[in-house]
């Protein structure tokens, strides 16, 4: 099924917009409600604080553990219950790149079949979200919704959203808490920044990327990339395309239309249908208002 006509999913979305009907992907309150106890967030927390919440153990709540050196190119057969490695890197660990640093034209896609894991509820797009990155980064793949409500649950401690979803940051905490290295939230002010941000980002960790598309309501993971060079190489690159998992799927809104197939390889030039700078229904964020907005993985 082709992906609905943009003018008609504008003419719905302003109606929709127009009728306050609460939006899809994570956010739950209605639109229209700017300025209705609009909170000042601070957005960007690149070291997030961890100690106030009680973080469960990875291994005791059922999530696995991360891959020492996840493989960019392998594509096994995922299970449907995952299972922990022996060992966990340090959180932050900087994996040796594979493949090597080359010259010329590069991509690379960490996604295996059966890592993806669509949100359980509407507004689980976060966790879900999360859950698929997990699964890129380990052995085998947890797509239960009891993982994927701890998930939420966590995230929610660590980075309450007012429309009862969580905020970035959140998931960011989330993913560095559970030892899957240290993510960060980050906004910037441009689309192609963000591409190259995110790229690098996957190229250097060998680990996975969110964009918080739809004006900030609603999350993909960014499993890979290409480019007009390897980002190892040289900063002087353009990225062409990225692999998508789209955790609404196999859903169609009825604002953004119909979502993409799990690793579904997107033109940059497509992402402006979904790819917005960010802007919340549920108040002001200086941090990230106008700005393109993504959670990255760093490098130790």
């Amino acid at each position: 099924m082709d992906r609905w006509p943009r003018s008609l999913v504008a003419l719905v979305g302003l109606v929709v917009m127009v009728g306050g009907v609460a939006l899809e992907g994570c956010a739950s309150t209605p639109a229209g409600a700017v300025g209705a106890a609009a909170p000042s967030l601070v957005a960007i927390d690149a070291t997030p604080t961890l100690s106030a919440p009680t973080i469960p153990s990875p291994t005791a709540a059922g999530i696995p553990t991360p891959t020492p050196e996840p493989n960019p190119i392998s594509s096994p057969a995922a299970s449907s219950s995952a299972s922990a490695p022996a060992a966990s890197p340090a959180p932050g660990a900087t994996p040796k790149l594979n493949p090597p640093p080359i010259a010329g034209p590069f991509e690379m896609d960490l996604y295996r079949k059966g890592d993806f894991v669509t949100e359980k509820m509407p507004i689980w797009c976060a966790p879900a979200a999360m859950q698929t990155m997990i699964n890129v980064m380990s052995p085998g793949a947890d797509t239960t919704r009891a993982t994927q409500k701890l998930l939420h649950r966590i995230a929610r401690r660590l980075g309450p959203a007012p429309d009862k979803g969580s905020e970035p940051e959140g998931e960011a905490r989330t993913l560095t808490s559970l030892g899957y290295g240290h993510y960060r939230v980050i906004a910037v002010p441009t689309r192609a920044a963000a591409f190259k941000a995110a790229a690098t980002a996957i190229r250097m960790t060998g680990r996975p990327v969110a964009l918080l598309v739809w004006r900030g309501a609603h999350n993909w993971v960014v499993s890979g990339f290409r480019s007009t060079a390897d980002p190892a190489m040289t900063d002087s690159f353009k990225v062409t395309h990225l692999w998508i998992e789209d955790v609404w799927y196999p859903r169609i809104s009825s604002i953004w239309g119909e979502s993409r197939p799990p690793d579904s390889l997107v033109p940059v030039g497509l992402m402006p249908e979904d790819y917005l700078p960010w802007r919340r229904p549920t108040g002001r964020y200086p941090g990230k208002d106008g700005k393109f907005v993504l959670i990255i993985p760093e490098a130790g």
